[in-house]
């Protein structure tokens, strides 16, 4: 059994498909901008992976895929497929955040002046900051409970009494 990538992207295409910029490429045909879009897409989730596995120890191994034929060696539950499509949403505005930063440094404070974006970049930053919080809360609670059945894990002790 195996699961491919692409419920995974287009989830994570619900989730930010407001943004048109992400969507939107000059001079190309719709399909080539979705192909773009994709591609794009496929590499954030390869970066969800990582972080989902650096912030916990998943009961399967996520990097277990062929990314030729973007795959997953094994069945994604729908709740693996949502948290994944969360962290790649984070992926994605984490980007963003060193446009921010980038922006502000080519700003003169003559320009500063006379726009600031101070604002801006508060109310996203204070988005990013609550995407990230709840992240780190779904992946705690994914962490805590057995992938399949959804009951908390929990240790046995008996196999440590003599």
């Amino acid at each position: 059994m195996s699961t491919l990538f692409e419920p995974i992207i287009y989830k994570f295409f619900k989730k930010i498909e407001k943004d048109k910029d992400f969507f939107c490429y000059y001079n190309v045909s719709f399909d080539e901008a979705m192909n773009l879009a994709k591609e794009q897409a496929n590499n954030y989730l390869l970066e969800a992976i990582e972080k989902l596995t650096d912030e916990c120890s998943p009961d399967v191994d996520f990097f277990d895929y062929d990314v030729t034929q973007q795959e997953f060696n094994f069945d994604v539950t729908k709740k693996e497929q949502g948290i994944l499509s969360d962290i790649m949403r984070e992926v994605y505005f984490d980007r963003d955040l060193c446009l921010l930063k980038a922006f502000k440094i080519a700003m003169t404070p003559t320009d500063l002046n006379q726009f600031s974006p101070a604002s801006e970049r508060k109310t996203f930053m204070d988005m990013l900051n609550e995407i990230k919080t709840e992240n780190m809360r779904k992946i705690s609670q994914y962490s805590s409970v057995d992938r399949i059945t959804g009951q908390k894990k929990s240790i046995d002790y008996g196999k440590y009494t003599e």
